[in-house]
């Protein structure tokens, strides 16, 4: 069972993305990069977690783990979503609302919402990955 965050739950979640049989419909088109900053919780996460997430036409072409949020900066991503370990926490078992967490400014979002909000028909991709991908967390359940 992957840890989150780390390469290992990363490399997982993009293969079961790429393995949804909606992932190619949902990405058709898509233009942009992600980039997401866990922020470190004292207690709960010791070390900020940063990913770069580079879509192809249909799929995840490449996701990799960042050593520093200012590294993420230098690459300039079209996407970044910035939030406390905690509100991802949430997010992944789903007690938390994606849509609402951006408007309640729990999550911090840059780029151009629009195409996002689009694809919000697509939404069971995630809930499929993240009901399928165990999960364990560094502060437990």
């Amino acid at each position: 069972m992957p840890k989150f965050p780390s390469k290992e739950w990363l490399d997982e979640a993009v293969r079961l993305t790429n393995a949804d049989p909606e992932c190619a419909i949902a990405g058709k088109g898509w233009k942009g990069d992600f980039g997401a900053i866990i922020e470190a919780e004292k207690g709960k996460l010791d070390k900020t977690f940063v990913v770069h997430v580079e879509p192809g036409e249909c799929d995840i072409k490449r996701a990799r783990v960042l050593s520093d949020p200012d590294d993420l900066e230098e690459l300039e991503p079209v996407y970044l979503a910035r939030a406390p370990y905690s509100v991802w926490k949430q997010l992944l078992l789903g007690t938390l609302d994606p849509v609402e967490a951006v408007l309640k400014r729990r999550i911090s979002m840059r780029g151009d919402l629009q195409p996002l909000i689009e694809r919000m028909r697509y939404k069971g991709i995630a809930d499929r990955v993240f009901a399928a991908l165990k999960t364990e967390f560094p502060d437990g359940p």
